[in-house]
């Protein structure tokens, strides 16, 4: 890149843009890698569950007692909490992927507008000025297939907080509220 004094406005956007981008990029990884290892973790406790439950069944048909330390109950509310663990760092990694998207939509804004305004021959007057200036940033988030639903979903991305938003919003669509006057 230039020195600090040689760059105009456009080329400290494009590089304030490049570091917004790599910060989103690092804390995406790091979601990513956080998700990895918590899987792993489960995996391995449910690997150890499983032995801890089935160990006296491998032994004599005498010795078969399951342990009661880990119910239903138990192992449930375990495989509850690491879902709802698991669907908020999801929306967390889904918010920097949107961010670093955001991001560079914008970087390519400002390089659309900084080769318009770098290029002031003839045929950058007309057509291709207004064409590289038009809508440089404008920006459109994609909600994917459930566009228009008035329940927004408390974790996008989620697939059973993303069904559970849909339900409600068409039940709520088939409910009327009728305001009812009360006389005194």
């Amino acid at each position: 890149m230039a020195e600090p004094a040689e760059m105009n406005s456009i080329d400290q956007a494009i590089q304030t843009c490049d570091k917004y981008i790599d910060e989103h990029r690092r804390s995406a990884n790091r979601m990513l890698m956080l998700l990895v290892q918590i899987g792993v973790i489960v995996l391995t406790g449910l690997i150890g569950f499983g032995y801890v439950l089935f160990r006296p069944l491998i032994g004599t048909p005498e010795q078969a007692v399951v342990s009661p330390l880990f119910s239903n109950t138990v192992i449930f509310s375990l495989l509850a909490i690491f879902a709802l663990v698991f669907g908020v760092l999801m929306s967390v990694y889904r918010f920097h992927l949107n961010e670093t998207s955001k991001a560079e939509h914008y970087r390519i804004g400002f390089m659309r507008i900084r080769i318009a305004a770098n290029n002031n021959s003839q045929g950058f007057q007309s057509e291709v000025r207004h064409a590289l200036t038009e809508k440089a940033f404008a920006f459109q988030s994609s909600t994917g297939m459930f566009r228009g639903k008035n329940i927004e979903s408390p974790l996008p991305g989620h697939p059973t907080s993303d069904v559970a938003a849909i339900i409600l919003d068409k039940l709520l669509d088939k409910l009327e509220l009728i305001e009812k006057k009360i006389e005194k």
